[in-house]
Formats: C-alpha cells, sequence, structure tokens
C-alpha cells in the first residue's frame, strides 16, 4: 500500500502501514460497530414498516393508488434536500417536532446534539426516505402471488393469519430477502445524511465508516489511507452479500 497525499507529488510505499494503523484504531472499531447498529436498526424497521404498508394497501383500500404514488415521493427526492429538511425539524429550539413534543408536556430532545438521540435522529431520516422502497418492492411481490392459492385456503376455512403464515410469508420470502439485501448494501453507504445533520457528533457518536474514511483520511488528504479505509468497507458489504447469498440458496434449494 502507498502513501499519497495530493500536495505531494510523490507516492511512498508504506507497506502494510495503513492497515495495522487501521487494525488498532480504535475509532475504525467504533465507526465500525455504528455502522452494524445502524444497518441492522434501519433495515429491520423499514423491513417491518414495509411489509405491514404493503399488506394494508394490497387490500381494496379506496384510493390506494394515490397513496402508492405518494408513498413513493421520498425515494424521488435528493438526499441531501431531504436532510436539510430535517435538519430544520429536529431543530432543538425551533423544530416543529420539540414544539410538538412540548405542547403535549413532553420536554424537548437534543435530536442532532445528545447520545443516543443522534443515531436515532438519522434512522428516521433513512426509515422516512426508504420504507417506502420496501413497501413498493414487497407490494409488487405480493401482487404477482397466485390468487388461485388464496381462494383454494379460503374455502377450505384458512383464516387470515393462516394465509399470511402459509401461504404469503413463505412465498414472498425469497423477495424480501433481495429487498434487505439491496437496503443494507444501501445503508452501509450513507453519507449524505451524516454530513449534513451530525457531522459524525457528538465527539464520534455518529460516526459511521463512510464518514470515518472522509474525516480521517480525505479530510486531510491522506488518500492511501482513505483507499484502506475504502477497502475495508467493501470487504465488510462483500461478506455480508455473500452471507445473504448463501441464505437464498438454501431457501431456493428448500
Amino acid at each position: 500500500m502507498g502513501s499519497w497525499k495530493p500536495a505531494s507529488k510523490d507516492i511512498t510505499w508504506v507497506g502494510l502501514d495503513n492497515l495495522q494503523r487501521l487494525i488498532h484504531d480504535g475509532r475504525f472499531w467504533n465507526a465500525f460497530r455504528l455502522t452494524l447498529v445502524f444497518v441492522a436498526l434501519v433495515t429491520a424497521i423499514e423491513l417491518v414498516l414495509g411489509f405491514v404498508l404493503a399488506l394494508a394497501l394490497q387490500t381494496n383500500v379506496r384510493g390506494k393508488n394515490a397513496f402508492r404514488l405518494l408513498f413513493a415521493v421520498p425515494i424521488l427526492l435528493p438526499p441531501i434536500a431531504v436532510a436539510l429538511t430535517w435538519k430544520m425539524l429536529f431543530d432543538f429550539q425551533r423544530g416543529p417536532i420539540n414544539y410538538a413534543l412540548d405542547q403535549l408536556g413532553i420536554d424537548g430532545v437534543q435530536w442532532l446534539a445528545g447520545r443516543p438521540a443522534s443515531l436515532f435522529a438519522l434512522v428516521i431520516v433513512d426509515v422516512w426516505q426508504w420504507t417506502p422502497f420496501v413497501l413498493l418492492a414487497v407490494l409488487a411481490a405480493l401482487e404477482s402471488m397466485p390468487p388461485d392459492l388464496y381462494e383454494a385456503a379460503t374455502v377450505d376455512g384458512a383464516s387470515p393469519w393462516n394465509l399470511l403464515r402459509d401461504i404469503t410469508l413463505p412465498l414472498v420470502q425469497p423477495y424480501v430477502i433481495a429487498v434487505v439485501l439491496l437496503r443494507s448494501i444501501d445503508a452501509f453507504k450513507i453519507f449524505d445524511s451524516v454530513f449534513v445533520l451530525t457531522g459524525g457528533g457528538p465527539g464520534t457518536s455518529t460516526e459511521v465508516l463512510s464518514f470515518y474514511a472522509y474525516n480521517a483520511g480525505y479530510k486531510v488528504f491522506n488518500m492511501g489511507f482513505t483507499a484502506t479505509v475504502s477497502w475495508a468497507l467493501v470487504l465488510t458489504m462483500t461478506v455480508i452479500f455473500l452471507v445473504f447469498l448463501r441464505v437464498f440458496r438454501r431457501l431456493g434449494e428448500a
């Protein structure tokens, strides 16, 4: 591996120094842990909410096509614009969220300057923007299910819970795994929201891996170390992808 800074024309070979620095950097492992926690939270919440909303929209709800269009709006918005909007909403003194809490007799929350509220704020923003993606993907899978199975099961006396447990869940399981995989990979790369909302703070409480790479390497123009962190992120995502792929294959063989 090399050490290179844009201000210098020379590239110095440093061997495994960057890797050793990364392994022994407690800040890196903190960022790694925070990234895993963030990915697990947003993926789980978005999957549950998206699945429940998809089941609701699959029924004969009046105006469900308008709801589908409305739910798709957050996906179309630029992440920076979304983060800036939520930054105003989360404002401690003038934000409407704390104002609403105050009207309910609840003390305001330091959404962007407190622990663990700042990480939870990032989760809220991600869930708001990307739950519609899970919703639309799961809804497409549900509507592709053969109606004959449901009709036959209903005639045999199956309850709605039996239909969900014995027919819907097994049939949509491969699609759900694919959705979870896509959202997990995308959540690992979060940067825009962290940059706008918290800047990795307070302290390093929201410094995920992508932002750690920016602070520890790119921000000080240490391109060699930045590349090392980036490769660590890529390898982590690859391992997760292979695990999900293996699970997917087992389900397909079952």
